[in-house]
């Protein structure tokens, strides 16, 4: 099959250097608890806590798939009324931190179900190892216009609203550095190419900037994120800031899923992976484990060794440049080359990829 797959490549390109250093630098996190939420509840008598059930199922979908119209399923809607056939184990906890004790229903859920309920939709899965989104907001107080950084109360929101929705972010630091490279002028009037250069230090594709007007607690104006070259916007009409921050976690959940999420109930296909480096029964036992945790790898396959290079087979979901997404996130494997058969969309049909073993975790 190996040959056969060679044989195909009729036309092969080398992705240009500056596409494939800008992949390897990508700031990504493993995201924790997918599977795990809580909701705040009332009581614990059976209706509250069949509604708490509900509503923490509802979020953990959310949070698999990447985005909110994952609920209007019909499939999916049917499932919620039948929460507690997902759930593996649950509880409840208080915080005794607040004024009134605000009690949790708290659950973690089966992984295997979720996945099978998601697939049986037909909803794509978004793997645990996501890219970070970088964030640059300029608020507006009374006339005068300042960007928020990493010390601000107002990413303590935003981090929150991301965590739930499972989507790592980030905000700069507002030292010299990012001073001398930008103001909240250049945020406010939409400078991309400003915004853009001061975003390289921090090795996110993902950036999501905006200009907020604060009126008694509420903000107005617009959010936009940047995803490789392209940019979708969201209007802020008199929100709250928890009202703006999941605002802001839908717009970015929307885009990045539809990149990154696969959708596992699609046939399958091949590609050829040649990883370089391997020179250890170590490295290779480590790389196939490594790769079988690739969210679009179904299978790993050895097609031949030759020193420390070796050739593999895998089959996947999804697509190839779905799968060249996910390789980009991880920090163990580099790319060399891809090869594509299309010359116009290089990134479209990659059938042939050859990587370098870091070996890094």
């Amino acid at each position: 099959m190996a040959n056969a797959l060679r044989g195909r490549y009729l036309l092969p390109m080398l992705l240009a250097l500056s596409v494939m250093a800008l992949s390897s630098a990508t700031q990504a996190a493993v995201v924790k608890g997918l599977y795990r939420h809580e909701v705040p509840i009332a009581g614990q008598d059976g209706t509250q806590r069949a509604e708490a059930m509900s509503q923490a199922l509802s979020d953990v979908l959310v949070k698999v798939a990447g985005q909110r119209d994952v609920l209007t399923n019909i499939y999916i809607r049917n499932a919620l009324s039948k929460p507690e056939t997902y759930i593996r184990e649950f509880g409840f906890r208080t915080d005794d931190t607040s004024t009134n004790r605000q009690k949790y229903f708290q659950a973690t859920f089966d992984e295997l179900a979720v996945n099978q309920l998601l697939e049986q939709a037909g909803v794509p899965i978004w793997g645990k190892n996501r890219p970070s989104t970088l964030m640059w907001l300029a608020i507006e107080d009374r006339g005068r216009r300042t960007l928020v950084s990493s010390a601000d109360e107002l990413p303590r929101v935003f981090g929150q609203a991301f965590s739930k929705r499972g989507l790592p972010s980030l905000f700069p630091l507002m030292d010299f550095e990012d001073e001398a490279a930008i103001s909240a002028v250049d945020v406010w009037g939409g400078f991309s190419g400003k915004i853009l250069e001061a975003s390289k230090r921090y090795g996110s594709q993902s950036i999501l900037s905006g200009r907020l007007a604060e009126d008694n607690g509420r903000y107005y104006g617009r959010l936009n994120l940047t995803f490789r070259g392209n940019t979708q916007s969201a209007a802020i009409q008199g929100l709250n800031s928890q009202g703006v921050a999941q605002t802001a976690s839908d717009l970015v959940g929307s885009v990045l899923s539809q990149h990154y999420a696969v959708n596992t109930s699609d046939a399958s296909s091949k590609v050829s992976l040649t990883v370089e480096n391997v020179s250890t029964l170590d490295d290779y036992a480590t790389l196939v484990k490594y790769l079988e945790r690739v969210n679009a790898v179904r299978a790993v396959d050895v097609e031949n060794v030759r020193g420390s290079v070796i050739g593999l087979e895998l089959t996947i979901d999804g697509s190839e440049s779905q799968l060249a997404d996910a390789l980009a996130l991880g920090r163990n494997l580099e790319p060399v080359s891809l090869v594509s058969q299309d010359v116009n969309d290089p990134l479209s049909e990659i059938t042939a990829m050859t990587y370098r073993w870091t070996g890094r975790q």
